[in-house]
């Protein structure tokens, strides 16, 4: 197998690091994208060829790094689909107004004996690069942020319950949003998986 070949070979573990490199750098464009944090607290990087914002707070950095660690060897588990959520929420009321839900498809899961995917990565690259400049354009579709502030917290959903959860984590129904909208985005696949990016926010009748 020549090198180029074996760099199109994706199997389950570095299918499931892309699609959590992404959450990853997701999470952050929104938090930034959204005022969620100080704007001093983020330093610019390169992502795909993008310029974008990462934090450098760390206990954000450790907040998602906790999720994400978790959620990556659950990726490659027999689950039919996985949701990772990014929950922004009114400071002052601690009510929801936005919900952001990357959500895993596990492609394949009838073959018994499932062939790494042969897509080619840079093709992969590219429709992450559309994805994320979607995420950046859909800032302006979005509730004005509340007066008090965003806060914000993760969640997963669709977990199995022969699943064993973390210490400290508990199984807990959806936030509710109120008088929702949603805005489905871009998705993309892996060959193994598909990942799809959906916003839901509550509706501001004064814009």
């Amino acid at each position: 197998m020549s090198n180029s070949e074996q760099k199109n070979v994706i199997t389950l573990s570095s299918s499931a690091a892309l699609l959590v490199e992404y959450i990853n750098y997701a999470i952050n464009t929104i938090l930034y994208q959204r005022d969620v944090s100080p704007k001093d607290e983020f330093v610019s990087v390169s992502y795909n060829g993008l310029p974008l914002f990462v934090s450098n707070n760390y206990t954000t950095l450790n907040r998602i790094q906790d999720v994400l660690d978790v959620i990556q060897p659950l990726i490659a588990l027999p689950i039919p689909d996985l949701g990772i959520h990014l929950i922004l929420m009114d400071k002052a009321t601690g009510h929801a107004i936005e919900r952001w839900e990357f959500v895993i498809h596990n492609e394949d899961l009838a073959e018994p004996n499932r062939k790494p995917s042969r897509k080619n990565t840079i093709l992969i690259q590219h429709e992450i690069r559309q994805l994320m400049k979607q995420i950046t354009a859909s800032i302006s579709c979005l509730p004005v942020p509340p007066r008090s502030g965003f806060g914000w917290k993760l969640s997963v959903s669709d977990l199995p319950t022969w699943v064993t959860l973390p210490a400290g984590w508990f199984r807990a129904p959806r936030d509710e949003i109120y008088n929702p909208q949603q805005l489905e985005l871009r998705s993309f696949s892996t060959g193994l998986h598909q990942m799809e990016t959906i916003v839901t926010y509550r509706e501001d009748k004064s814009r």
